[in-house]
């Protein structure tokens, strides 16, 4: 058996297998094992299964077979960026002509059946490229939010309004009514826009959405706690917690350029 091995790698590739024929699915499980770098988090003959699945675990990536009865990879495929996945797709078919229907997905590549585990190799690879690219781009963006200084924002509040510099921002809290603003200074501003409106008119990649109903300032965060699920920051000589989703944790994780934990 050829053994290949990815070096370089600085963390595991977690991915997912969706295909109808539990003999593709086994035979692919069997190259993978030769790959330590990837990780097999969930796999499913079902696709509406896989889709829960991919939903729950946020994988790397996914191997996704196109010619399925209940529901296609194309419609998998679609539904994934309809929800803004991160993963990255490979579609696997038997049937060679499907490769000219997935170009709209912009799939990481496309392997058609039977494939190898030089195959596999390639598709690694260029997942290991495509990663570092991102990586790069994520720093080069944080680096030039954390160096600009924006004019502060103008936004409404109950009495009139308020001009608000991000980098004074702690974490914003979702209210029925509008928007609880935390400042730097430990003061409390109530702002009558809701969350969603709030973010896009601030449109800062320093904040971060840690669950449902509140965004922090990536500054001011100094610990997540995995287990608890709890994020903490940090400010006026003080610090605060809240919690955080089993979801955002993987997505601040997968970051991989703001603090550690």
């Amino acid at each position: 058996m050829v053994n290949f091995r990815i070096k370089n790698m600085e963390t595991e590739i977690t991915t997912i297998i969706i295909d109808d024929d539990p003999q593709a699915i086994y035979l692919l499980e069997m190259y993978i094992r030769q790959f330590p770098e990837i990780s097999i988090i969930g796999k499913s003959t079902k696709a509406p299964a896989g889709l829960l699945l991919i939903n729950k675990k946020l994988p790397d990536l996914v191997f996704l077979d196109i010619d399925m009865p209940d529901m296609t990879g194309l419609q998998v495929a679609e539904a994934m960026r309809n929800k803004s996945f991160h993963s990255e797709i490979v579609f696997t078919t038997a049937y060679q002509q499907y490769a000219y229907n997935v170009l709209a997905i912009e799939p990481l590549d496309f392997l058609t059946k039977p494939f190898c585990p030089e195959d596999l190799q390639k598709v690694i690879k260029k997942f290991q490229a495509k990663a570092e690219r991102k990586k790069h781009e994520q720093k080069l963006d944080y680096f030039i939010q954390s160096q600009s200084n924006p004019p502060p924002i103008s936004v409404p509040t109950v009495h009139g309004f308020l001009f608000i510099d991000i980098k004074d921002l702690v974490f914003i809290k979702a209210k029925i009514n509008g928007t609880e603003i935390y400042l730097q200074d430990g003061t409390v501003e109530t702002v009558s826009k809701r969350i969603n409106q709030l973010i896009s008119l601030l449109n800062s990649t320093l904040l971060f959405q840690i669950n449902r109903g509140i965004y922090v300032n990536l500054n001011y965060v100094v610990r997540i706690e995995k287990k608890k699920a709890i994020c903490t920051m940090r400010f006026n000589n003080s610090t605060h917690e809240e919690t955080i989703s089993r979801s955002n944790i993987v997505i601040f994780k997968k970051l991989n350029i703001f603090p550690t934990f």
